[in-house]
């Protein structure tokens, strides 16, 4: 009876981490999944892949940083290219901007990168956008 409580148990773990985690897409050989929204107060803002370049930011008054971050994996084919800033887009339809940008993608064959998003506090994102993929974000935003 412990056993298959503590196997039930398990799975049941093993299903809520798939459920926190987005659907994997492709883009053009690169593979992207989310993997997590956080608020926060302050945000480190990084390169991606990360790199040397770090500043910190801390939000205003009655804004707050979504910060998602995002697992990406170099698919065979994959042809480095300049590659646009994410934005994410909320439940209301208004779109948000990043100041993280995209540094020699292909350099490592898979990484995270974190975006931090400012936006007034409480907003629900909707979705993500790189390049022409669209990511699902509400699934995964709690908030």
């Amino acid at each position: 009876m412990r056993r298959t409580l503590l196997v039930g148990a398990g799975i049941c773990g093993l299903v809520a981490l798939a459920a926190a985690q987005g659907k994997p897409q492709t883009y053009k050989n690169l593979q992207m999944t989310i993997t997590g929204v956080e608020r926060a107060d302050k945000a480190a803002l990084r390169d991606c892949p990360p790199g040397t370049n770090t500043v910190n930011a801390m939000a205003r008054a009655g804004e707050q940083y979504s910060n998602v971050t995002v697992a990406f994996k170099v698919l065979p084919g994959f042809t480095p290219s300049p590659m646009k800033r994410p934005t994410v887009t909320a439940t209301d339809g208004t779109t948000y901007n990043t100041s993280v940008q995209f540094v020699d993608v292909g350099s490592v064959p898979e990484f995270s990168c974190t975006f931090a998003f400012r936006v007034p506090d409480g907003t629900k994102l909707k979705s993500m956008q790189i390049e022409g993929a669209t990511l699902d974000l509400s699934s995964v935003d709690s908030k």
